[in-house]
């Protein structure tokens, strides 16, 4: 092979520029006897140069040719377990899942649920719901790590055993909406138990914040209670371990309760003289007031008594229809009818009410 001379290969230190390698080279040696492919100059390994007049730069680690890529590390698990242990039976159940990539790329997880060590089919997610479950059977789930390109190792957690769940009371609702004062007021209740075992309610009763009543019934009684009481029940669901669930109903407001006329018209023992005093009670001890809403003429009653008194003309006969109403201001209102029988030989005679 030929050689190369320095002024060709333009190593003068002081003038030449190393960078500009792609430069045409100038040689006194013939060109087709060369079979020279790369160079490198002052041994720095800084720029290959090539007959075809290319040149690329290199790093000092490749002058041998090689290079060095590492590979991509799968995710690991580094701790794993069960949340709520005893599981409880009220919600799915879910797993705390630790890990950690090299590369620190996202990591994404696999899911394998066992119930006494027997895979469940399908049950590949992140959680297991309970009703899959019963009280003292044991769980694991087995986790595999992944980033996308490879799988980590799986990792199992430990066992969890499933515990007594309490029961749930649901809902609870009173009835009947539309109560008065002198009601009895029922308690309608759901509840469960995830355990399917057996539930015992009780019922704690108030009356406009204050507890009342407490007990197995399921009922309240509302006598003396009066418009705008404010009534709830507090029932509490048991299992036979005695674990316990609680809820509160929404209040039931009692509404107005009407009068009730009690007393009965009276004959009249005076010729030509009717006289009666309507009497009438409000359960929640309102005022009633007294009026007429359909009498003879010249027939009159007290408002707030309700004293009826008519002077019957003497030559006054046949029957009359009376109505009095008794209302207590809140929309409440109890009514009387009756008819009074005049005759020219005797005293009025009331019939009916």
């Amino acid at each position: 092979m030929g050689m190369l001379s320095k002024q060709a290969m333009g190593v003068e230190h002081s003038r030449h520029d190393f960078g500009e390698c792609n430069k045409s080279i100038a040689t006194d040696v013939h060109m087709s006897s060369i079979s020279i492919t790369r160079c490198s100059l002052l041994a720095l390994g800084i720029c290959a140069v090539v007959f075809n007049s290319s040149c690329t730069a290199s790093s000092p680690g490749a002058a041998n040719g090689s290079t060095s890529v590492k590979a991509n590390q799968p995710p690991t698990i580094t701790s794993a377990k069960i949340l709520n242990e005893p599981i409880q039976l009220n919600g799915p159940v879910g797993v705390q899942v630790d890990a950690q990539d090299p590369e620190r790329e996202a990591i994404s997880f696999l899911y394998q649920w066992y119930v006494d060590n027997t895979a469940l089919a399908g049950q590949t997610h992140a959680t297991l719901p309970a009703d899959l479950l019963r009280r003292g059977q044991s769980v694991f789930v087995e986790i595999t790590p992944t980033d996308g390109a490879n799988n980590g190792q799986s990792h199992r957690t430990k066992v969890a055993v499933v515990g007594n769940t309490s029961p749930k009371v649901m809902a609870v609702s009173l009835t009947p909406q539309a109560a008065r004062g002198g009601d009895k007021i029922e308690a309608a209740v759901e509840a469960s138990d995830p355990d399917h075992d057996r539930v015992d309610l009780t019922y704690k009763w108030y009356r406009n914040e204050t507890a009342i009543k407490e007990g197995e019934e399921s009922f309240l009684d509302t006598t003396g209670f009066v418009v705008r009481d404010k009534i709830m029940v507090e029932v509490t669901a048991h299992d036979p371990a005695g674990t316990r669930n609680s809820l509160k109903s929404e209040p039931l407001v009692l509404g107005n309760s009407a009068p009730r006329i009690v007393s009965t018209p009276p004959i009249s023992d005076a010729q030509g003289h009717f006289d009666y005093a309507v009497k009438a009670m409000d359960p929640d001890g309102d005022r009633v007031n007294y009026y007429l809403e359909a009498a003879p003429i010249g027939m009159s009653i007290n408002e707030t008594s309700g004293h009826i008194l008519w002077q019957i003309p003497s030559d006054q006969e046949g029957i009359f229809h009376i109505k009095v109403a008794a209302k207590d201001g809140y929309g409440g209102m109890a009514t009387q009818e009756f008819d009074l029988t005049l005759t020219s030989t005797g005293p009025a005679k009331p019939s009916g009410t």
